[in-house]
């Protein structure tokens, strides 16, 4: 037993002494591989430099690279005119119009001003074929007024130039445009910086007026209500007095004549009603007989003021009257509403004067040469309406039976007959001209 595990002794530490060659072995073989490593490192890094002092190829060997294509801008649409679309513009203006699009029962084309304006006419009817227009029922053209709000149209403002349509144009320009002109908030306190909108938020941090005191601020407001009460009250007038029209062409009455009455620069030397008369029409017929109108203007009290004067005396005529604004007038002048109701004989042949403007319209109308002014005269007298009258239903066959002295229709009247057209007249003189309204 014991020479045996004397035996494996020996055997075991046989082994282990290799066990031990082989661990020497594998490290000595582990440092060559390092070094060898560590050698081709060394080398690899020598050569970098060599690497990096090679001169660079010539223009001539290098290879050619095509160089990448510009880009071709889009190209920009053009503005939408007139001459480009004839088809598309007003008949009378030649211009495209800017809102509503109306046209004739064959199809042409006016706008809304131009419409306004052919109604006005002694016969309305369309400028381009003259077919008779239906004032009562007018035709609107929405493809046309879509089409027109399709067209390109570029921003007015210069600095801006963007490429909008038509139709939004009027948004952009109310909202959107920077350099559109813009006041500032504080305005009603007194601020009076106006400038683009791209600036207006710079403008308003700064603003002097934000940091008003107290009492200016309660004096600006109660100078805004004072400019509020009297814009209304001068409404209020001009409503009233437009209500005044309106009862006297629905009472009875024996005629109803308009006309329009053109006024020129008068003499120095020439009065009405005790006062210097401004301008002078010439005489026009109305309701038989003849008149003539007169303007005054009073410089102290910026009053512009109308007189009616009858130019022949015969029995007592009791007459209403109205006097409203032509259809030419200056920009921006705003007249009122003047009537009157006045008996007119031998003694008493000039109305008073009817107030027509104040204040800076009535020196805007001081300085022109010519004033265009339309007249409504209404007969109030008793008896039978005229015959000329065409408001009133002709009786059986065209006469007035049926009527009695005083203007009223008996049970035992005739029958309704048609209407007749319409029987304008004017002066010789070339002043006026005026024809019977319907009533």
């Amino acid at each position: 037993t014991f020479q045996g595990r004397n035996t494996s002794t020996k055997a075991m530490s046989k082994s282990s002494k290799r066990d031990r060659n082989s661990e020497g072995g594998e490290s000595s073989s582990g440092k060559r591989r390092v070094k060898e490593s560590a050698a081709a490192s060394s080398s690899s890094t020598a050569a970098a430099p060599q690497a990096e002092e090679r001169p660079p190829l010539s223009p001539a060997a290098a290879p050619a690279v095509a160089a990448p294509a510009a880009a071709t801008p889009a190209p920009e649409c053009p503005v939408a005119d007139e001459d480009s679309h004839p088809h598309l513009c007003c008949s009378v203006c030649l211009s495209f119009p800017e809102a509503e699009v109306l046209q004739c029962c064959a199809g042409h084309i006016v706008c809304g001003g131009c419409y306004e304006r052919v109604c006005h006419e002694e016969k309305p009817s369309c400028p381009s074929c003259r077919e008779a227009l239906d004032l009562f029922k007018p035709i609107r053209n929405m493809l046309a007024e879509r089409s027109i709000a399709m067209l390109p149209i570029r921003c007015p403002n210069d600095e801006c130039g963007r490429m909008l349509t038509r139709g939004g144009l009027p948004t952009h320009l109310a909202d959107e445009c920077a350099y559109r002109r813009v006041a500032c908030k504080y305005s009603p306190l007194g601020c009076k910086w106006e400038g683009v909108a791209g600036e207006l938020a710079a403008h308003e941090d700064r603003c002097k007026k934000a940091e008003a005191p107290g009492w200016k601020l309660l004096k600006r407001v109660v100078e805004r209500e004072a400019a509020q009460r009297s814009a209304h009250a001068a409404a209020l007038t001009a409503a009233r007095e437009g209500q005044r029209v309106v009862e006297m062409l629905s009472s009875r009455c024996k005629n109803v004549e308009f006309t329009n009455v053109v006024l020129h620069r008068c003499s120095a030397h020439e009065h009405v009603a005790g006062r210097p008369a401004h301008c002078v029409s010439a005489t026009f017929h109305a309701l038989g007989f003849r008149w003539k109108l007169y303007t005054l203007s009073e410089h102290t009290e910026r009053r512009f003021s109308a007189v009616l004067q009858l130019r022949e005396s015969r029995a007592p005529l009791r007459t209403d009257a109205f006097i409203l604004p032509g259809h030419v007038m200056p920009e921006g002048v705003q007249l009122r509403i003047g009537t009157l109701a006045r008996t007119f004989d031998s003694r008493h042949k000039t109305s008073e004067p009817v107030l027509l403007a104040e204040g800076g319209a009535a020196e805007q109308l001081d300085a022109l040469e010519s004033v265009t002014l339309r007249v409504g005269l209404i007969d109030r007298r008793a008896g039978r309406p005229d015959p000329g009258f065409l408001g009133q239903l002709n009786m059986g066959g065209g006469g007035l039976d049926g009527w009695d002295e005083e203007g009223v229709l008996s049970d035992s009247g005739g029958g309704g007959g048609g209407g007749s057209d319409s029987d304008f007249e004017s002066d010789d003189s070339g002043g006026a001209s005026g024809g019977r309204g319907y009533y």
